[in-house]
């Protein structure tokens, strides 16, 4: 994959992900410091999320490990990839990140977007 198309997938992913925390109301900040690990933060009254988006996470373990000691006190990370393992899950919970597939991500804006058309107006 070519340096043009690993960051057309990145961009990509940053925006299903970042719409999908915008339908459930999150305040959602597009990362334009490259300092920050992450892609952007996503935050609503107490809950605040820092999320990174990885189409091959087995090539971002050593960034993950970096992002982890970055993380604002008051936010948890979120990792975003294509697909993981049980074991990955679990090492993610050890490390205290929550690793989520894009295909769930999906599902839950699917979701919000079902619940709120059946809403009366």
């Amino acid at each position: 994959m070519t340096m043009k198309n690993k960051k057309k997938k990145v961009d990509q992913l940053v925006t299903s992900c970042s719409m999908v925390f915008k339908s459930y109301l999150y305040e959602v900040v597009i990362s334009k410091n490259k300092a920050n690990l992450w892609h952007f933060t996503a935050s609503k009254k107490d809950k605040k999320y820092v999320v990174y988006c990885a189409p091959e996470l087995d090539k971002v373990k050593g960034i993950i490990k970096v992002a982890l000691k970055k993380v604002p006190k008051d936010s948890k990370l979120v990792v975003v990839c294509s697909g993981h393992s049980e074991a990955e899950k679990s090492s993610a919970e050890e490390s205290d990140y929550t690793l989520v597939t894009l295909e769930t991500i999906k599902q839950y804006g699917t979701e919000m977007i079902e619940a709120r058309s059946r809403e009366p107006v």
